[in-house]
């Protein structure tokens, strides 16, 4: 054995110098295939080693050679036969299950001949009995002969590890390259065979991390196959090229594994849902130590029910739906409790264009901050839409104003759904427990609908909009009051409420339903508004109320418009006091409006006058600014004073001439312009050149 065999790893240095590369750019790609970058190409095999001198902590990186692949060797001119030092570990593996399958049918094949004393002419017919006899020995009948039956005799009264079958030194591996007739009809050597194999189970790994199917994958496959056989060397006709070069879905099957790349690339929910890994939440020990919502459309075909706040405009809409006209969505805009598994929930039914809005969301949170059982909890659990931005700015606000800590907020990531996992599940139980019962089900798959029999849809839900409202609630209150496995242990979500409650002697937090403002005061977005005239406008609204004639001329006034009731009276916070603005409008003809005007000037005059009465009104305003300026005469040093002989340098004012001697050299000066015009315009005289002559 050469000493360059006997290389298991190299260092830094080595690796600097075989790569041609500086001992600086040796280490950063050491250190960057740490964290899984390659390098040229390659991946780097780094060995991490403790030291007293090194680099961050004592490390030194090193190569290690024996996993090096075939191509970095040949790059850094490493030997391709590498040593391997055996391990011994006094541990054996495991024994699989069909080994000991195995030696059991063994031992109860040779029962018989164990009963018996060794040598004894019992036992020797016992031994005839069983030889040349059909035995089924790990699933397969086979025959069994005399000396197997003494070796297995012998195993058992000496070692019975010795009845195990040996293990196969191949297993795990697979012993079939592509196929058999390709591995043994191509005529190609091993090594090409094996480098063959190697590259279409590359081009099959990225066609199914593309989304390929198994069928594609073996249709794309097979013609790449049979032409780097050609390419290889392989002397076969075009028939027995194509039989040899099929591939089997056995092949394809040992790349399934590529398929969760291809949703990890491509499908981001797929792969969350069925390949990343999640933790499992339990119930919490007290009701409403956390709150989740969701939205979810509930499947069920009807034909028209506008969210128009009048039942008369709904209940046309429906009858106009009943027709095919227009077609609508139903929601549940849900909250459950983390404790229990009690849900709230809201219907909502939007038409064409529509969906869940922020106020819709408020209005399904009214519904459990002001319920007995239900109340402000201490954290919600929210899904990422929109629709739940607002309650981030909401809760924080009121835990101001309460002087709180909490409640807070936390949002789930998309595709992440253990958060609320235990919500969405509910939805699936109410779904399929409950509303399936209701006329108009479809099962939700749009593309293959549920049918009542051949070619006929299921007839859509023709009880009108207000019964719909009424079974969407009694199907949540039927899911509330049925007992379920699970976290549940065999209670009712309502149950489990009323237990927890009692157990920890909980109560609701929950605001005053007698007293809405106080919900609309927390549940509110802030818009500043400058005050003009009294007032103060929000989109195309003017909203006015009795304190703004006392804050004329006020910038950037904080108005909260509520998410309830965003076309409603917007609220004004002022020293404690919550202010009502109202949107007011009055005919041309109405007393009332004259009324209003009158008072609003009166209040706004006596601002005014509040306001004077904290000023000093005789204050002199010229004698202020007279003292802040400074009036002194200005200190200067001594001037210069000139004199008309020291300015005039050219003699013009010391001997002036007179205007007729002036008109006269204006004149001179004229004609002699003209002159020269004159002259510039008179044709000139060519010299005679050769038989070019100028005409006088």
């Amino acid at each position: 054995m050469t000493a360059a065999a006997a290389i298991s790893i190299i260092s830094c240095a080595d690796f600097a110098a075989r790569a041609n590369i500086g001992l600086r750019a040796a280490q950063l790609a050491l250190t960057n295939a740490c964290s899984g970058k390659s390098w040229r190409g390659f991946d780097l095999p780094v060995l991490q080693s403790i030291e007293q001198r090194g680099g961050a902590g004592g490390k030194t990186l090193s190569l290690n050679v024996q996993l090096c692949s075939p191509e970095l060797r040949a790059f850094l001119d490493l030997p391709t036969n590498i040593t391997k030092h055996p391990f011994h570990s006094p541990l054996k593996r495991r024994v699989d299950d069909q080994r000991i399958a195995i030696a059991q049918d063994k031992q109860r094949i040779i029962a018989p001949a164990l009963a018996h004393p060794q040598g004894s002419p019992e036992r020797v017919n016992a031994i005839e009995a069983l030889t040349g006899v059909q035995h089924q020995i790990g699933g397969k009948w086979k025959m069994v002969s005399r000396r197997t039956i003494y070796d297995w005799i012998k195993a058992a009264e000496t070692n019975t590890v010795d009845l195990l079958p040996k293990p196969r030194s191949d297993k795990d591996q697979h012993r079939v390259l592509i196929s058999a007739a390709w591995d043994s009809g191509c005529g190609l050597p091993h090594d090409v065979q094996l480098q063959i194999a190697s590259e279409i189970a590359r081009t099959a790994r990225g066609l199914l991390a593309k989304g390929r199917s198994a069928a594609s994958v073996r249709r794309l496959c097979e013609p790449r196959l049979q032409r780097l056989t050609v390419e290889a060397g392989a002397n076969l006709t075009p028939a027995a090229l194509k039989k040899a070069c099929k591939i089997t879905q056995k092949w394809t099957d040992r790349f399934t594994e590529m398929k969760a790349v291809n949703a990890f690339m491509v499908d981001h929910k797929v792969y969350a849902d069925k390949h990343e890994f999640h933790v499992k939440r339990s119930l919490t020990a007290r009701p409403m130590e956390a709150l989740m919502g969701d939205v979810h459309t509930v499947d069920i075909s009807v034909p028209e029910a506008m969210s128009s706040a009048f039942k008369a405009v709904r209940t046309m809409g429906f009858a106009a739906a009943m027709a095919g006209k227009v077609s609508v969505k139903v929601w549940f805009i849900a909250w459950m409790d983390a404790a229990s598994g009690y849900m709230w929930a809201t219907p909502v039914i939007t038409g064409p264009g529509q969906g869940i809005s922020q106020r819709d969301v408020a209005w399904s949170l009214y519904s459990v901050l002001t319920c007995p059982w239900g109340g402000m909890p201490d954290t919600f659990i929210l899904d990422n839409g929109s629709e739940y931005a607002f309650l981030v700015d909401a809760v924080t606000r009121f835990a101001a104003m309460a002087e709180l800590y909490g409640p807070k907020v936390i949002k789930c990531r998309p595709y992440h759904p253990e958060g609320k996992a235990r919500i969405e599940g509910a939805f699936q139980v109410i779904e399929k427990g409950f509303i399936s019962a209701l006329p108009g089900y479809n099962g939700g798959n749009f593309l293959k609908p549920r049918l009542t029999g051949r070619g006929k849809l299921v007839a859509p839900y023709d009880r009108g909009p207000e019964r719909l409202m009424e079974d969407l609630h009694l199907a949540i209150a039927q899911y509330n009051g049925t007992p379920q496995n699970g976290d549940l242990e065999g209670l009712s979500p309502k149950a489990m409420l009323e237990a927890k409650a009692e157990a920890t002697g909980w109560q609701a937090q929950r605001i005053d339903p007698k007293d809405d403002t106080m919900f609309d005061l927390v549940f509110s977005k802030e818009e500043r508004r400058d005050v003009r005239q009294g007032t103060v406008t929000i989109g195309k609204r003017r909203y006015s109320t009795s304190v703004l004639a006392e804050m004329i001329g006020e910038k950037q006034v904080p108005i909260l418009v509520p998410y309830r009731n965003p076309d409603g009276p917007a609220l004004l916070l002022r020293d404690g006091v919550i202010h009502k603005l109202t949107h007011e409008t009055f005919g041309v003809t109405d007393l009332e409006g004259s009324k209003r005007k009158s008072e609003m000037v009166s209040l706004q005059r006596a601002e005014m006058h509040r306001r004077k009465a904290t000023a000093d009104m005789d204050v002199d305003v010229q004698q202020m600014l007279s003292d802040d300026a400074d009036l002194s005469p200005v200190q200067h040093n001594g001037p210069v004073t000139w004199t008309v002989d020291a300015i005039d340098k050219g003699g013009f004012l010391s001997a002036p001439i007179s205007a007729e001697e002036a008109r006269r050299q204006q004149e001179d000066q004229v004609r002699a312009d003209m002159e020269e015009f004159l002259a510039e315009r008179r044709p000139r005289k060519r010299e005679a050149s050769g038989g070019n002559r100028q005409p006088l």
